[in-house]
């Protein structure tokens, strides 16, 4: 997911809960950021962060 759609779809998503059902790579001008965004909401996971909630999701 390009870093600008994310932050379209964290602008347009709000305040809002979001279980994040599923996370896409970042890209920023063509190149990997190393994060994921949620492709619902937009937000923006760090890899560790991207971990530690699958393993809260026990998966």
């Amino acid at each position: 997911m390009k870093q600008k759609r994310a932050d379209e779809l964290r602008e347009a998503w709000g305040d809002k809960p979001c279980d994040h059902p599923q996370l896409a790579k970042l890209y920023d001008l063509g190149e990997r950021t190393g994060n994921f965004a949620c492709t619902q909401c937009g937000r923006v996971f760090t890899f560790r962060e991207k971990a530690e909630l699958a393993a809260s999701r026990g998966s």
